[in-house]
């Protein structure tokens, strides 16, 4: 009778130790393991219902939810001498910095693009320029054809990120514009631009501004996309 008894009162003791493990459930852990933060976010994300991905508005074609093809391209826009305004992903040549020769420095700055700002353009110089040939062979007088073309001299002023400026010359370097509508460019970052003949300075477009502002951006886009669509021709 007494080994029965401690029988039962042992299967009872089992049992009311499983209960208890099965109501703890498999997270409850000792405390002397500790987790570490990399677990713990790691089961948020795997536990994190799955939901569709946030889709930018209509009107922001580059919205935060949607990457530029080229991953190195930075939000902005570009401001042309004939009045247009290119907003979308900026950027140069591939894996390049911004290579600029200050004459006061005497010497060339890389500038990472992610560290500028707005580049501007700073006109030094600016007239046409008439064609001519040597009067006659071995001669030394020149006779005017009476044919121009425009010719430009520039300086880039950099504006960066910590607040300084950087005014230098480039020495023809790219530049692209990707929007919505596709890519823009190359436009040509240089010291010296010059024309076709028979074409005026304001022909000769260049780039005015660059300015990396993702509000910028969306603010030029935005204008671009509630513009009223013009009327059909009668």
């Amino acid at each position: 009778m007494r080994i029965r008894t401690a029988i039962r009162l042992g299967c009872l003791a089992l049992a009311c130790a499983f209960g208890a493990a099965a109501r703890a459930g498999p997270e409850s852990t000792p405390a002397s393991a500790p987790r570490s933060n990399l677990e713990y976010w790691l089961e948020r994300s795997e536990s994190a219902p799955a939901g569709p991905a946030v889709q930018p508005a209509a009107s922001n074609p580059f919205g935060r939810a949607r990457r530029f093809r080229r991953t190195d391209a930075l939000p902005g826009v570009v401001v042309l001498s004939d009045g247009r305004l290119l907003a979308g992903g900026v950027y140069t040549t591939r894996e390049k910095n911004w290579e600029v020769w200050v004459p006061s420095q005497r010497r060339w700055r890389h500038v990472p693009p992610i560290f500028v700002l707005g580049i501007h353009a700073v006109v030094v110089r600016e007239e046409m320029d008439k064609e001519w040939r040597w009067k006659e062979m071995g001669s030394d007088e020149r006779v005017f054809t009476g044919r121009t073309r425009p010719v430009r001299r520039f300086l880039w002023r950099f504006h960066l990120i910590d607040g300084s400026t950087l005014t230098g010359t480039v020495k023809g370097q790219p530049l692209w514009v990707e929007t919505p509508r596709g890519r823009s460019g190359p436009f040509i970052l240089h010291e010296r631009s010059v024309g076709r003949y028979g074409q005026t300075l304001r022909d000769l477009v260049y780039v005015k501004s660059v300015i990396i502002s993702r509000r910028a951006m969306r603010e030029v886009l935005g204008r671009a996309t509630s513009a009223p669509a013009s009327a059909p021709a009668g």
